[in-house]
């Protein structure tokens, strides 16, 4: 009988440190991005400033997750307040904010396949191919850095001088798209100079939105949400399309915002610090939040929660998607290939780990223990 127990023992202890070794480098990595699809997501984490702790966590559909996939593989970290992630030309590109880098990665294996290193001051942020060969990076010194794509990768081939700073950039009509606060501005892709820059005025950023990237759908249009304002008071998310070709707006949609003090449970009463945008891969439906009403207070006494609502592009009409009641403040927003919802959760802000909360549509909820600061929900092969 002790023998029995004994070997009962070590076969619940030989799984649960099988289980565990999700967080341990140096385990084997089975094909997944590009091979069997094991893999559910990729979560880019910035990591708390200073410190390298910047790192790529894989999270596998049968939800164990590895946390640090580029130090288990290349035995050193990546760099410090990962930003961004691209796939370019069948490799990752990862901006690295506070490294003042841009790190190459496979997307199978994890190895390092290079590193492009800036030579002069820069913050890099996000990255959008302009070319087979080259992509612009944005940046928080009011430029554009254009790199390769290709090997050799080598140094920056250029520090383009821009007159506001851009975040988000998309690429359309062989042109560069960038919000500011001051407009929308449109680059020549293959002339890319502040000189001969053009800003679509009406479409614009401010404090809580300039966190919603703009969207492409499925006819080519470039989409930007927008907060309205009557005296100074939010009165509506509106979703702008542009046209790229024509570079004006075509549409405008505007969601209203109802009775802020209305106790109607569903009811739309206000909007969202730092929004988040998505869209599907079909390019039909655009994914953003609002804060609605509750029949029952949270935790700290509020009758209100998040709520995902979307809207399609071809009718223009709003739709009520999703509810998030537990969520306070989000780091990150994704909805995925199947429709679920995944957030990226800080927790406190501190240097501790955070979590992927992924919403499934049965109403059912996961939790994912990733890296520290989660930023960016990465589903491969749903790039549009």
């Amino acid at each position: 009988m002790f023998v029995k127990k004994w070997f009962y023992f070590l076969a619940i202890l030989w799984t649960g440190m099988t289980w565990a070794s999700c967080d341990k480098p140096g385990m084997p990595y089975p094909d997944g991005v590009l091979g069997d699809g094991d893999i559910e997501a990729l979560v880019l984490n910035e990591g708390l400033i200073n410190t390298n702790a910047g790192a790529i966590s894989v999270i596998y559909k049968d939800g164990s997750v590895v946390v640090d996939a580029f130090q288990d593989i290349n035995h050193r970290p990546m760099g410090d307040v990962a930003q961004s992630i691209t796939l370019i030309n069948g490799k990752y590109f990862v901006a690295m904010n506070n490294s003042k880098k841009i790190e190459i990665v496979d997307p199978v294996t994890f190895k390092s396949e290079g590193t492009i290193l800036y030579t002069q001051a820069g913050y890099p942020r996000q990255i959008v191919p302009i070319s087979p060969t080259e992509a612009v990076v944005s940046d928080l010194n009011r430029q554009l850095v254009r790199i390769r794509t290709v090997p050799p990768y080598g140094k920056p081939l250029e520090y383009i001088s821009i007159p506001r700073w851009v975040e988000y950039l998309v690429v359309a009509e062989n042109k560069v798209f960038g919000m500011t606060q001051g407009g929308l501005y449109v680059f020549d892709a293959d002339n890319i100079k502040k000189d001969y820059a053009r800003v679509i005025k009406e479409v614009y950023n401010e404090e809580f939105t300039k966190t919603c990237q703009m969207l492409v759908d499925k006819e080519g249009m470039i989409w930007g949400l927008m907060y309205q304002k009557r005296s100074g008071v939010v009165t509506g998310i509106t979703l702008k399309r542009v046209d790229p070709k024509r570079e004006k707006v075509v549409e405008s949609h505007t969601l209203p915002i109802g009775d802020p003090n209305s106790q109607t449970p569903g009811e739309i009463i206000g909007y969202i610090n730092y929004n988040r945008t998505d869209i599907d891969p079909t390019g039909t439906w655009i994914y953003f939040n609002v804060k609605t009403r509750t029949a029952k207070a949270n935790d700290k006494g509020e009758k209100e929660q998040q709520s995902v609502y979307r809207m399609n592009v071809d009718s223009g009409e709003f739709e009520h998607y999703y509810d998030l009641p537990e969520v306070g403040m989000m780091y990150g927003f994704a909805v995925s290939p199947e429709g679920d919802v995944y957030l990226c959760d800080c927790l406190d802000y501190t240097a501790q780990r955070g979590y992927i909360r992924h919403y499934l549509k049965d109403g059912s909820k996961v939790s994912h223990k990733v890296g520290v600061y989660p930023g960016q929900v990465y589903f491969p092969g749903s790039q549009r």
